[in-house]
């Protein structure tokens, strides 16, 4: 018995190595479940401590793919569109203009209705982070990019030098915005009430035509000393009319945290990632990694870029219905408290056929012809994770029976049999006389249970 188990482990050991050796090189996908970007990337801040020194560069940089680029697909997104000639307006800590190659050419500062004058700088390093999330260039050695690295992106400075806000600094940040000619107005600030003045100020940005986007939570505002004094209620401006409020998810689809958590909260309308997120920060090449919900509204303001860049005779309603109704895991109209009405999906928001558009206004007929990109559902990347896992075990026990099964029948004498021989004979090339039956293929229909994330898988 011994000597037997002793053949078997000479036999799969070199058969497990060539195993090894027949699977691709590759790497599982980015957007696999449980992935995340780089730990080892310091984090981003969303306020800085009073009198606190400013937050430093980083000096670290990772090459990998980020998951969340991954997870959206945005490579494929942009066969489509990048999202040029579309203005989008970050309202928050302001910007390194002048030290983030990253934002080269691509971002320029705008009022800073706090101190006045035009931001320049940016002492937290929020408002870098998200312009860079919304229009980053790719550099040298680093993958990660802005999810539509060809729009303008507008920085307005809402906060004092360390993050802190008012229902009436974001009303004049967002009329400031809404003056530069912004198209999508990302609010990546929250408050615990909405006056008159912040209300009107929405209003007249959606009476120009522009999107608004904001986070559906305050909680990036509410940690540490803070998180013991709030209390529950909307968050604002994300609650007011009209405005698409966005909600963060993590690298397998799932909520940041659970809908009931403490704090001033608005039922999303949209969600998209806003956890372990990679980007640039304040000071240099360095890279971050940051998380919340104004970082989910940075990928949905830059997926509204690449569409309204595609469709440029949307208006900011269509523009809203096409992210909503083409969302992973849009299902009818009825927002789930942890995602909302699904996760934001660039190319199947830009690919799409929307036939209500048509009837309405000819404002996608300009791109009737361009070529459709299938779209990229995120537990796709698992479910190529899991095909590779199951070739991978399908190899090695074909190279085990190879190296192990066939030498030990040819010792016991194994032939083969009287019907085996009987099947060939007739033919001079021994084929066999009996059809071959071939599976034309397999239809994977991705579901809750494949993806392991509880989402609903696109509509049939």
């Amino acid at each position: 018995m011994r000597s037997s188990r002793s053949s078997v482990s000479h036999a799969l050991g070199p058969a497990a190595l060539a195993a090894l050796l027949l699977i691709p090189g590759t790497a599982a996908p980015a957007g696999a479940a449980g992935d995340a970007d780089s730990p080892s990337l310091p984090g981003m801040p969303a306020t800085v401590a009073d009198g606190r020194p400013c937050t430093p560069r980083s000096a670290k940089k990772s090459a990998q793919v980020p998951w969340a680029q991954s997870f959206l697909g945005i490579d494929r997104a942009w066969e489509l569109s990048r999202g040029a000639g579309v203005k989008v307006a970050v309202i928050g800590t302001g910007a390194d203009l002048r030290r983030v190659p990253a934002l080269d050419g691509r971002v320029t500062g705008g009022p800073d209705v706090v101190a006045g004058g035009t931001v320049r700088d940016d002492c937290v390093g929020y408002g870098t982070f998200l312009a860079g999330i919304v229009a980053g260039g790719q550099q040298q050695g680093v993958k990660a990019a802005g999810v539509a690295p060809e729009a303008e992106v507008i920085a307005v400075r809402a906060t004092d030098k360390y993050g802190a806000t008012t229902p009436e600094a974001l009303a004049k940040g967002i009329r400031a915005a809404t003056d530069s000619g912004a198209r999508i107005v990302h609010v990546a600030l929250s408050v615990p009430s909405a006056p008159k003045q912040l209300k009107d100020a929405v209003l007249a940005a959606q009476k120009a035509g522009a999107l608004v986007v904001a986070p559906a939570s305050a909680r990036e505002w509410e940690r540490g000393a803070a998180a013991s004094q709030t209390v529950n209620g909307p968050a604002y401006p994300a609650a007011l009319p009209g405005v698409l409020a966005v909600s963060s998810v993590g690298p397998g689809g799932e909520p940041e945290a659970p809908g009931t958590e403490k704090g001033r909260r608005t039922q999303p309308r949209l969600s998209a990632p806003g956890v372990s997120v990679m980007g640039p920060g304040p000071g240099g090449h360095g890279q971050f990694t940051g998380r919340g919900d104004a970082v989910a509204g940075a990928f949905v303001a830059g997926t509204a870029a690449l569409v309204l860049s595609y469709h440029p005779r949307l208006t900011a309603e269509q523009v809203a219905h096409r992210l909503e109704s083409t969302a992973y895991g849009a299902v009818g109209d009825t927002p789930d408290p942890g995602i909302g009405l699904g996760i934001v999906d660039p190319v199947r928001a830009l690919s799409a056929v929307l036939p209500e558009e048509h009837t309405q206004s000819p404002a996608v007929t300009e791109n009737a012809s361009a070529p459709a990109v299938p779209p990229l559902d995120p537990p796709e990347a698992r479910n190529r994770a899991l095909a590779v896992a199951g070739g991978a075990t399908g190899v090695t026990l074909l190279v085990a029976f190879l190296a192990f099964v066939l030498p030990r029948g040819r010792r016991r004498g194994w032939r083969a049999g009287r019907a085996a021989a009987a099947s060939t004979s007739g033919d001079p090339f021994g084929r066999s006389r009996h059809p071959v039956t071939r599976s034309a293929g397999l239809n994977v229909r991705r579901s809750a249970a494949a993806t392991g994330n509880g989402h609903r898988g696109h509509p049939g």
